[in-house]
């Protein structure tokens, strides 16, 4: 169970074998990538800054997952999120989890990946050809 900020690329395949491997007792492996997206609103992105307040983001990760666990079965989880320029089609968070039965781990995740998208303490610029734009939490 780790929660784990970065700024390096996501190694996917090795990150989840290994997690896989380890949890092989658990009936369910899931998990969710996603990435930099190339446009938004017709406007091609160039990169995109993310911005982190780590001590509070994690302080604010372990909360949720402190509700969600008494909520859900889960054997295991691992959530990687990147921070600093990222370029379209880049790796920007990792989660995985493993459960005994399917379900809990896709709500699980489906939770994580709310609260990251509205909670969590992090700011994102995307730059385009001749500006940037600050995203709100919903971004």
């Amino acid at each position: 169970m780790k929660i784990i900020f970065q700024t390096k690329e996501l190694n996917i395949e090795e990150v989840l074998e290994s997690f896989a491997s380890k949890n092989n007792n658990s009936g369910a492996v899931i998990s969710f990538l996603g990435k930099v997206r190339p446009s938004r609103d017709k406007k091609k992105i160039k990169s995109m800054d993310i911005e982190i307040y780590e001590e509070m983001a994690f302080y604010q990760t372990k909360l949720v997952i402190k509700s969600l666990l008494k909520k859900f079965k889960i054997h295991d989880y691992l959530i990687m999120h990147r921070y600093g320029n990222l370029k379209p089609g880049e790796n920007i968070i990792f989660v995985i989890v493993a459960s005994r039965h399917r379900r809990e781990g896709f709500i699980f995740i489906q939770e994580i990946l709310l609260y990251f998208k509205k909670k969590i303490t992090f700011w994102k610029k995307e730059n385009y050809a001749q500006d940037s734009k600050w995203l709100d939490s919903q971004g």
